[in-house]
């Protein structure tokens, strides 16, 4: 069986507020949809470093965007 990257006090926080990760979780699906094509060359060459690093990246930068539209 696979270990799960979540610890337990986030495995609760899911539970008891699932509509705020529920929120939160297409938000955040919104946004990478504006980025996946950039990502797209690292994820065929199965570059998972680069690939982690550049995801960092766009997803602060798009999020930075959001925060100055509000």
């Amino acid at each position: 069986m696979k270990q799960t990257k979540l610890n337990i006090e986030t495995l609760n926080w899911i539970k008891e507020n699932p509509k705020e990760f529920t929120e939160e979780l297409i938000r955040k699906s919104e946004l990478i949809k504006n980025f996946s094509d950039e990502l797209e060359p690292y994820r065929i060459k199965k570059d998972k470093e680069g690939y982690q690093k550049l995801f960092k990246e766009l997803l602060k930068k798009e999020e930075e965007k959001q925060w100055k539209k509000e």
